[in-house]
């Protein structure tokens, strides 16, 4: 009797990599068909995942290095930052790691289209609050699935228990920032949020660290493969989500997304190597990373029942008691929809019947197919996006976060 061996582990793998090989491959089933994938990983894209989870964020890095040594401080990081979008001489005196810093998320590449970007970013204000739903019930919860990040954002405290929908209201809004206009460039909010974000990254990795974290055991705390993974829940994953919930999107259209969260990918610090141009390339990418991950924990079933929740505190005027009850049956059939009955119950979850996607479909087919060929169908859904965002920040934190766009 023969059989398959599994795949050799890369050389310095850590102990999460690949750490159940069926998991992986039963939870990376359902990308399959959308990604650019006939099977794999193959060896050398399993190395490159291995590789990624033991490598951090030099540049941010160098930054709290140079701060802890007294050579900078966090003010004068900020104002070098401020004079370099205003075109004014850096300040005088700063380290060499600060102007790396400040170029690397000031200067724009080469390859970025300032007019594919602002396409993207109407694409993604398009969306809507289907658009927020996927990226709460597919990115968010989905992502919690694999215990790859959950021991790091159950550390926090700040995804679990009541300040659940103050966390995840701050994201949104800052999605919802580098989605509005101009919200990309250095110097807009949605940028100098992206820009707090990677140094917060770069000082909450320096403190596990210091805690005693195991690398060789799960790699640095916040690396280069979750954090790929993480933009491409904000890119691919979103222009999937969102069409499964029947919203069409034009190759072109899904281009210019991917463009713009390459680009703020590129700020955040992920690798090059890992922001692509099209969702199959970036899905493929996803799908490696799922194949490689580690199963469900008990924070993943902490953290889902958390954000759950937190959909019944939203901040509804009127009628409150049933909306809520309202917001979380139809939270929990979209999520079940999104993820399929096994990921909800890996979750400790009981799936629902998908009834929300079924009424919500057919809608969103009609008003996104007639966007397609009216311009002024298309304007409409941008601004009503824009507007029903900005009010789900405020209603969902209960007030607590405001836009910052």
């Amino acid at each position: 009797m023969t059989t398959d061996a599994a795949p050799a582990r890369p050389v310095g793998a850590p102990d999460r990599f690949a750490a159940d090989e069926r998991w992986g491959a039963r939870a990376a089933l359902l990308l399959r068909p959308f990604a650019d994938v006939r099977s794999g990983p193959a060896p050398a894209e399993r190395a490159r995942i291995a590789e990624a989870l033991g490598s951090g964020d030099p540049v941010a890095d160098a930054v709290l290095e140079s701060i802890s040594r007294g050579d900078t401080t966090m003010a004068r990081v900020r104002a070098a930052l401020d004079a370099a979008v205003s075109g004014e001489a850096a300040p005088a005196g700063e380290p060499d790691e600060v102007t790396v810093f400040v170029r690397a998320v000031t200067e724009l590449p080469d390859w970025l289209d300032p007019e594919l970007a602002d396409r993207g970013a109407r694409v993604c204000l398009r969306a809507g609050l289907t658009g927020q739903d996927v990226l709460g019930d597919l990115a968010l919860l989905g992502g919690y699935r694999p215990a790859a990040t959950t021991e790091v954002l159950a550390s926090t405290g700040r995804l679990t228990g009541e300040g659940t929908a103050k966390r995840v209201a701050e994201t949104m809004a800052w999605w919802h920032a580098v989605a509005a206009p101009d919200g990309w460039r250095p110097g807009s909010p949605g940028w100098e949020t992206t820009v707090h974000v990677r140094l917060m990254h770069a000082r909450v990795n320096r403190a596990m660290l210091d805690k005693g974290w195991d690398v060789a055991a799960k790699g640095q705390p916040i690396n280069q493969a979750d954090m790929a993974a993480t933009n491409g829940l904000f890119s691919a994953t979103f222009l999937l989500g969102t069409l499964v919930l029947g919203i069409p999107h034009t190759p072109s259209d899904a281009r210019a997304v991917m463009h713009l969260w390459r680009w703020m990918g590129w700020v955040m610090g992920v690798d090059e190597d890992f922001l692509h141009d099209t969702p199959r390339r970036a899905l493929r990418d996803m799908y490696h990373f799922l194949r490689t991950s580690p199963p469900p924990d008990q924070n993943s079933v902490i953290l889902g029942r958390a954000l759950l929740d937190s959909y019944g505190h939203t901040g509804f005027p009127h009628l409150p008691t049933l909306r809520r009850r309202l917001d979380v049956a139809r939270h929990r059939a979209t999520a079940t929809y999104l993820n399929g009955p096994a990921g909800m119950r890996e979750l400790g979850q009981r799936p629902a019947v998908p009834w929300y996607p079924a009424l919500l479909i057919p809608a969103n087919l009609a008003a996104h197919g007639a966007a397609l060929v009216s311009p002024k169908a298309r304007n409409a859904l941008e601004r009503r996006g824009y507007r029903r965002i900005r009010r789900q920040i405020t209603r969902y934190s209960r007030g607590a976060v405001s836009p910052l766009a």
